[in-house]
């Protein structure tokens, strides 16, 4: 069985670092999700995640009553604008803007906030 304690510092952050990634890219996922993702065993996840938690980078967002491997994760909102405020000037990321947007504009939804206030000038 794969756990945390027997990870590197490194390997241990750069695991971090991409259920970080994966949860700014997807909005929200759960334990089990990530796991079939990153492809990393479900208790080394679920260990990653109340880390996370516990230094309050992200909180569940969804509480499951099928399980921990089931609640959905979600970034908390300083980190989710922290993590735009950095790649705002990529033109990659304003693509990634401008499709979300169009894409929303065109099932008839509002522009989330997230998305209207780091939307570049034009």
């Amino acid at each position: 069985m794969e756990t945390a304690l027997r990870l590197s510092r490194e390997e241990r952050l750069q695991l971090q670092a991409d259920i970080l990634h994966s949860l700014w890219y997807e909005g929200a996922a759960s334990a089990l999700r990530l796991a079939d993702r990153l492809g990393r065993s479900s208790d080394l996840i679920l260990e990653c995640l109340q880390d996370l938690t516990d230094r309050h980078y992200i909180y569940i967002h969804w509480p499951s009553t099928e399980g921990a491997l089931q609640s959905v994760y979600y970034l908390r909102w300083w980190l989710r604008r922290a993590i735009c405020q950095i790649l705002k000037d990529s033109p990659r990321y304003r693509m990634r803007l401008w499709w979300e947007l169009l894409c929303r504009e065109e099932a008839g939804l509002p522009n989330p906030e997230r998305i209207a206030h780091v939307a570049p000038s034009s």
